[in-house]
């Protein structure tokens, strides 16, 4: 088909197009990719939740204290808790995050708010889990809760699950967003410069 074109953008445009890699099919890439590392992240999450968790947490003090015991006795046996599983998800989650919100700046205003309030859920849970979370772990799970109080262990345990279940569900809430803006096109059908 031979078209003249008169306008230099067009031409960009329709070459993407022939290509097949137009900003649109990239932006709904990189928030696929967001979506199944988020679903990853949150399954991983509910398997230390529902299996891992209640080992060490249902009756502390003394679970606490034991999980820390059994953990040096037997560190071959010893659950590692945000091991090797956290260290890969966690870092390639949040590239993911920050790619899906560069990528969807100039999409639709329906599409790029689901995009967007997914993205900066995503993005402030993963900073609580490193400002809040991963610290308190440590420390219950580590050589430190030896040193602890009871009643520390016992508050300090009983905050971390609360908070760990609002954080799951908060997790749960951002890949639904992200699902949502998924279905969404990216463009917005009345917008007469589409992004390219």
């Amino acid at each position: 088909m031979n078209r003249t074109i008169t306008n230099p953008g067009e031409e960009q445009r329709l070459r993407g197009r022939e290509d097949g890699m137009t900003r649109p099919s990239i932006a709904r890439g990189v928030l696929a990719v967001f979506v199944v590392l988020l679903g990853i992240a949150i399954g991983g999450g509910l398997y230390e939740q529902l299996v891992v968790m209640p080992l060490w947490s249902s009756a502390p003090p003394e679970s606490v204290l034991s999980y820390y015991q059994h953990s040096v006795l037997n560190p071959r046996f010893a659950l590692n808790q945000g091991g090797r599983f956290w260290a890969l998800v966690m870092p390639l989650l949040t590239l993911s995050a920050v790619g899906t919100l560069l990528s969807g700046l100039r999409a639709g205003p329906e599409h790029r708010r689901w995009r967007l309030g997914a993205v900066v859920l995503a993005l402030g849970l993963i900073l609580a889990t490193g400002i809040w979370f991963i610290p308190n772990i440590r420390r219950l799970l580590g050589k430190e809760v030896s040193a602890m109080s009871a009643g520390a262990v016992v508050s300090s345990t009983t905050w971390w699950v609360r908070l760990n279940w609002v954080r799951s569900i908060l997790f749960l809430v951002s890949w639904l967003a992200a699902l949502r803006a998924l279905t969404l096109p990216t463009t917005s059908p009345t917008d007469p410069n589409p992004p390219r």
